[in-house]
């Protein structure tokens, strides 16, 4: 990869936007005898799958070879050695790796080829939004059970297509200590790169994805959105529902599409001070897709999600007025709950 790219705050992103407890790790393999210099291989033989738990838990850093794998179906998998006796469907070929990478994506020394995260299924939900805002179909996973490795890291590997993995009997009960709410979504580098642009672009001032003007939606919603006193702007429809500024976008893709509908309240505080501790207070406890920005005084409170998460008709005002004021309720209620911090 050519262009330089700030890992640091591609992980920064998507940990903040999706909760994370642990770090993204991103993966590379080396197929040459030197190899690369770098992180030193783990003190005694391990899996690959407990590494990559480790690096992501504990931010630890691996470069090794086939005598620190500790797992056969692993060694197959990863290509340090040839299928003899594994029956495993996907799996790096020919067989020429030499060394893993296995790192912290805002720590890792070389671009990684595939980029992981241990997730719960509620952030998994929140990731598979982003991701469908930037694709035109659902997200496809396939697994098995088994041999989870392939799953999370050989099929996004070879085909270059994300894929999600409920691991596998090795990676909870005998390798390593993954919980029973964890899953694992495995990517390339790329997939990554767009969700945190995605995300960036919705967080920041709820922006509209692709720079779309009102004047590009049908004139039938258009005629909705005024029934219920929202004026046309110029990226935005806006005016005041029970008190509040409000703001929505209707956001589409290149083709015209609408991926996602981001409706928009700031709500000014007595202070700067005041309104980054509202602020980080409130990213406690907010969930997704709601979210909140700090702008000196002002807390920029948004939610972004698609027509259907948000049981919004596009074509029914009254539909569009109930979904800006189930908006309201919930942000007010969690406003309420933590502006009385110090």
């Amino acid at each position: 990869m050519k262009t330089r790219v700030n890992l640091k705050s591609v992980e920064r992103t998507l940990r903040s936007y999706l909760g994370l407890k642990y770090h993204l790790v991103g993966i590379k393999l080396m197929m040459n005898d030197g190899g690369m210099k770098g992180p030193l291989p783990p003190k005694t033989p391990m899996a690959f799958c407990q590494l990559v738990r480790t690096a992501s838990s504990k931010g630890d850093s691996f470069l090794y070879g086939l005598d620190y794998e500790k797992c056969p179906t692993a060694q197959v998998v990863l290509g340090f050695r040839d299928n003899k006796y594994l029956k495993v469907d996907r799996r790096v070929t020919p067989p020429e790796t030499r060394q893993v990478l296995i790192s912290p994506l805002d720590d890792i020394g070389d671009m990684p080829e595939v980029v992981l995260a241990i997730l719960t299924p509620r952030q998994m939900m929140d990731l598979t939004l982003v991701l469908k805002s930037m694709e035109n179909g659902p997200l496809l996973a396939e697994f098995t059970g088994e041999h989870a490795c392939a799953e999370f890291f050989a099929k996004p590997y070879i085909e270059r297509k994300p894929n999600v993995s409920l691991l596998c009997g090795g990676a909870r009960e005998i390798y390593s200590d993954f919980r029973d709410s964890e899953i694992i979504f495995g990517a390339p580098l790329q997939v990554y790169l767009q969700a945190a642009e995605t995300i960036e672009r919705i967080t920041k001032m709820a922006g509209a994805l692709c720079g779309c003007r009102t004047s590009d939606i049908p004139s039938d919603i258009t005629n909705e959105f005024e029934k219920i006193g929202l004026s046309k702007g110029t990226d935005y429809f806006f005016g005041k529902v029970k008190g509040r500024n409000i703001r929505v976008y209707v956001n589409k893709d290149p083709n015209g599409t609408v991926k996602l509908i981001t409706i928009h309240s700031p709500v000014r505080m007595p202070s700067e001070e005041k309104a980054g501790k509202v602020a980080w207070k409130m990213r406690q406890s907010l969930p997704r897709p709601y979210f909140v920005d700090q702008r000196g005084y002002w807390l920029d409170l948004a939610i972004g999600a698609s027509e259907d998460v948000l049981g919004i008709d596009l074509f029914n005002g009254f539909s569009i007025k109930a979904a800006i004021e189930k908006f309201i309720e919930k942000t007010t209620q969690f406003l309420n709950e933590v502006e009385t911090v110090d």
